[in-house]
């Protein structure tokens, strides 16, 4: 961009904060780092906006609209911007509507809510579940799609066949059109809307153009419109033609935010059936699968999901998915997942045909699946797309025709032909999505920063587009038109029903100022790409190693925009985003800051500058993004590398540099652990600790008078296998009745205990972003355990954090030295060693157990999870209660800094403080310990690690 427009930008852009900022109860952001961050959505396209409305009100939208109409700018609508055809990107004005969350209405009696358009799904279901209801569009994303953002693209779910789009849960919409004047849509008799379209006002006027244009072009509508439940492409005009009623919301509803912006919505909410059960049927071919899936409709299904062998291998290649794979018997070309619900008679009866019925549609496989199994398809499937998206290979599945709907009976020939468009253009694709109503997502795999790819795209779309109209269905049957498919809409319906389309447009938005490009106006589906051809990488000379993502740009890209790390309940990802619901930081923001320096949109200083700083401030490291981000964006790196580049640039702070070296600090304390601890108590040392930034509300760490490798020389030890301890820092020094603890459940079990000397493991270090320091850390630890990598002795770590980053950062901190991987494979958690030796035969003495509330370290539930702790806790009959609370918030350093205190409380208050409060005697139990330090702060009660727990129900403790 020259710099006479970016001037230009900046000047109208402080002219619009001028205008608004007085105005909103949200926020505008007209700031480049801003403008980056809303530049994309989960598609494979770019617009910049000019500015970011954070609207969180209908007056904040009434003023946003009529800020545009008066600098001439266009408006674009959005949720949480995780469509997938471009339609929530912006040229000019972002309008994000998320914040607009609230549940203005629940009639649980007449089956009705009225939310916000920012409400998640997720949020509302779990409002009306308890009370035998559901929102019938249940989407996979459902913990993350907006209901506005629903409506905008008539979202639908795998059970379209009972429920529908979100056009069919909708009674009323009230939007705000484009010249500021708000409107209550709703479906209404015929007759009324003919009296009502003599009136006066934004009403009478949409309703009498409305019935105009439905008259014009009655016959072409009733010719050209495909009859199926999954038809989102372009605007409903078939509404238009019901001789009963005029219901102008089903206009409104997938029209991608270009006739007006929702700002209430009134749903009918449905019953949940009394039972659902899901059985898998395999098949040696697609052809067959989707042959198959016509018999099976005649069986009354509630859902008929299709999955490929490319999914299912790919999930199976992935690490932190592969077990969401178990269901599948075979390896079959594919298979259908099929869903019968009702009452328990019902649906046993049918499940009880299966071996007939297999037999009948030719499945080389039957099998109903167990309520774990059906949760692994859920998994699968909610994850296919951005796992798909996720691969560091420059030809990577792209969305583009992905969601096609042809006619059931004509599925078998679409796939069969599609097969062979990709074939014919020399790549592969994923095909999969709801064979039951003939919506397929089928991402072909090119590589967009290639010319060739991209002219490959091209031909791919219009093939698809018209063999899509040849078969009578609908270029897009679920994620709308947006950039990707508008172009094609002529293909679909003819020339005069776009005629109608610009004319729908034109009676709700005269100025075309919402959402330009889309349904209307379209620009080739090959421009305005996110990595195009012209696409430019700045080269960063790293600290850490990012050749597993084929390198650091390619690191950062994997983030595809879905928006996984914008749930707010449930797992871990994203902990600051989960309490402070801003854009800005979440996972997908801080990638995108970070694309935007790498491609240029930002200057190069920004990667070291105040702004990168800002955006990742309150990442807490947690790696939850690591495996919860289907796509395993590695942010924690991410962050460790910033701070790197910065410190590099800047120099690191005494503060840094401090907690880096933290266990020297520790060790130097330990010879005068009476005078520190004095010292570290006293008034004088809080109020030193606050002029370096440590908050006065948390308490120093204290020193134990006896440093546990002094005491190791007293524990027991056993004559069975021998296990070598990792004597982390805060057992050394603060915690040594952890180790005690370990040690005696370990020998209890038979295992011989060794103590190798180690230095710290470099966590800290990595955290501040000292990674040369870490580095060689990591080197020291490897000379100094090559007799344990040597001998193939298992090395057993107390604090997840510490032994983990022996399992998972020294393989980006020394990738060549090839004792890394075989440490890795040694490394155990305390867990993990116990139930090693207990699945070898050993037998615990334990008295029998009692009740456990367990929260689980964040390292710990993203590398290996909670299932292990789980599991050796409840050996001898312990009940455990495991919280599902994210982020205890201390995360090291990072809850004891002043500018971080009362987020770090708000992300242990959301879930951990409360459950703790509430633990009914049960006794606490978290292996982290900044966990522990959260919980004692946090509630006053303490929690134990879980091998003090363990040693504590030990029959016979020497």
């Amino acid at each position: 961009m020259s710099r006479a427009r970016t001037e230009a930008r900046e000047s109208l852009g402080r002219r619009l904060e001028e205008r608004l900022s007085e105005r909103l109860d949200g926020e505008i952001r007209t700031d480049a780092a801003s403008r980056a961050m809303w530049a994309t959505d989960a598609s494979i396209y770019k617009r910049s906006p000019l500015g970011v409305i954070v609207a969180r009100s209908e007056s904040d939208v009434r003023e946003t609209v009529l800020a545009a109409r008066e600098f001439g700018l266009s408006l674009t609508p959005r949720g949480t911007g995780t469509s997938l055809a471009g339609q929530a990107t912006a040229p000019g004005l972002m309008l994000d509507t998320s914040l607009m969350n609230r549940v203005h209405e629940l009639d649980l009696e007449k089956r009705r809510a009225v939310v916000g358009p920012g409400l998640v799904q997720g949020e509302l279901n779990r409002l009306v579940e308890p009370h035998g209801l559901v929102f019938g569009a249940d989407t996979s994303t459902s913990e993350v799609a907006t209901l506005g953002g629903m409506v905008g693209n008539n979202s639908a779910g795998m059970r379209s066949l009972v429920y529908g789009t979100t056009a069919d849960q909708v009674l009323s919409l009230r939007c705000v059109l484009a010249d500021g004047e708000t409107v209550e849509l709703y479906p209404m008799p015929r007759r009324d809307a003919e009296r009502r379209a003599k009136g006066e006002g934004a009403e009478a006027r949409l309703i009498r153009g409305a019935l105009d244009i439905g008259e014009r072009y009655r016959g072409e509508i009733k010719r050209r419109f495909p009859r199926l439940i999954r038809r989102v492409s372009g605007y409903g005009l078939d509404a238009l033609v019901d001789p009963d009623e005029l219901d102008l919301t089903r206009l409104v509803c997938g029209s991608e935010g270009t006739l007006a912006v929702i700002t209430q919505a009134e749903f009918i909410l449905r019953d949940l059936p009394e039972k659902r059960a899901m059985a898998s049927f395999e098949f040696s071919s697609l052809a067959a699968a989707a042959r198959a899936n016509l018999k099976l409709l005649d069986l009354d299904p509630s859902a008929v999901e299709l999955l490929d062998d490319v999914a299912i291998n790919i999930a199976r290649g992935n690490a932190s998915y592969k077990r969401y794979t178990a269901f599948v018997r075979g390896r079959p070309k594919a298979l259908l997942l099929v869903e019968w619900s009702g009452s328990e008679e019902e649906v046993e009866r049918r499940l009880a045909e299966l071996e007939t019925i297999g037999e009948s549609v030719g499945a080389t496989s039957a099998a109903r699946l167990t309520p774990e199994e059906q949760f692994q398809t859920v998994k699968l499937r909610k994850s296919t797309l951005p796992i798909l998206l996720g691969t560091p290979d420059d030809a990577k599945p792209v969305a583009f025709v992905e969601d096609a709907a042809v006619p059931p009976d004509r599925l078998e020939e679409f796939v069969t032909r599609f097969e062979e468009i990709v074939s014919v253009n020399d790549t592969w694709a994923c095909f999969y999505g709801h064979a039951s109503v003939g919506t397929l997502h089928v991402r072909p795999a090119l590589d967009t920063s290639d010319p060739a790819g991209v002219r490959k795209m091209r031909r791919i779309a219009e093939d698809v587009a018209d063999l899509v109209a040849e078969l009578g269905g609908s270029i897009s049957g679920e994620h709308g038109d947006g950039l990707s498919r508008s172009e094609f809409l002529e293909k679909m319906y003819g020339r005069e029903i776009l005629r109608a389309f610009e004319e729908v447009k034109t009676l709700f938005d005269p100025e075309r100022r919402l959402n330009p490009g889309v349904i209307v106006g379209a620009k080739p589906m090959d421009t305005q790409l996110r990595l195009g051809p012209e696409r430019r990488r700045l080269p960063i000379a790293t600290g850490l190693d990012y050749r597993m993502q084929g390198g650091f740009a390619k690191a950062v890209e994997l983030c595809n925009g879905s928006g996984f790390c914008r749930k707010k309940d449930g797992g871990t990802m994203c902990p600051s985003y989960m309490v402070t619901l801003d854009e800005q930081d979440s996972t997908r923001a801080r990638a995108n800051m970070l694309r935007a320096v790498i491609e240029g949109t930002l200057p190069k200083e920004e990667l070291t500058g105040d702004r990168m700083r800002e955006t990742f401030d309150l990442c807490v490291s947690c790696k939850a993004c690591k495996t919860e981000c289907p796509s395993q964006v590695d942010v924690a790196a991410m962050k460790t590398e910033v701070l790197y580049q910065s410190g590099k640039r800047r120099g690191f702070s005494l503060k840094q540099r401090g907690a880096a070296r933290i266990r020297r600090t520790l060790a130097l304390a330990s010879k005068r652990p009476r005078l520190f601890n004095r010292l570290a108590g006293s008034s004088l040392a809080s109020l030193g600790a606050s002029l370096v930034g440590i908050d006065r509300r948390r308490k120093l760490p204290q020193v134990t008078e006896r440093v546990f490798s002094e005491r190791f020389g007293d524990l027991p030890q056993g004559d069975g296998p021998l296990v070598a301890l990792f004597n982390d820092t805060w057992n050394e020094y603060q915690r040594p009745e952890v180790g005690e603890g370990a040690v005696r459940v370990l020998a209890a079990a038979g295992a011989k205990v060794s103590l190798p000397p180690v230095v710290c493991c470099g966590r800290p270090m990595l955290s501040e972003g000292l990674i040369d320091e870490a580095r060689e850390n990591a080197r020291r630890n490897l000379d100094l355990l090559e007799g344990v990598i040597a001998d193939g002795t298992p090395l057993v770590g107390l604090e997840p954090s510490c032994i983990l980053t022996l399992r998972d950062d020294y393989r980006r901190l020394l990738p060549d030295d090839e004792r890394v991987e075989r440490l890795a494979d040694l490394t155990r958690l305390f867990e993990e060693a116990v139930l090693d030796l207990v699945d070898a035969g050993a037998e615990l003495p334990l008295q029998a157990g009692g009740e456990v509330l367990l929260h689980g370290h964040c390292h710990q539930k993203a590398l290996v999870g909670t299932a292990p702790v789980e599991r050796m806790l409840a050996l001898g009959g312990a009940d455990v209660r495991t919280v599902d609370s994210g982020c205890c918030g201390m995360a090291g350093l990072f809850g004891y800094e002043k500018e971080h205190y009362e987020v770090s409380m708000k992300m242990g208050e959301r879930r951990l403080f409360p459950a703790v409060r509430e633990a009914n005697g049960r006794v606490v139990v978290a292996s982290g310990t900044s966990c522990r330090e959260q919980i004692k702060d946090g509630t006053e009660a303490r929690a134990l690690h879980p091998a003090e727990y363990l040693s504590s129900r030990l029959r016979m403790v020497p």
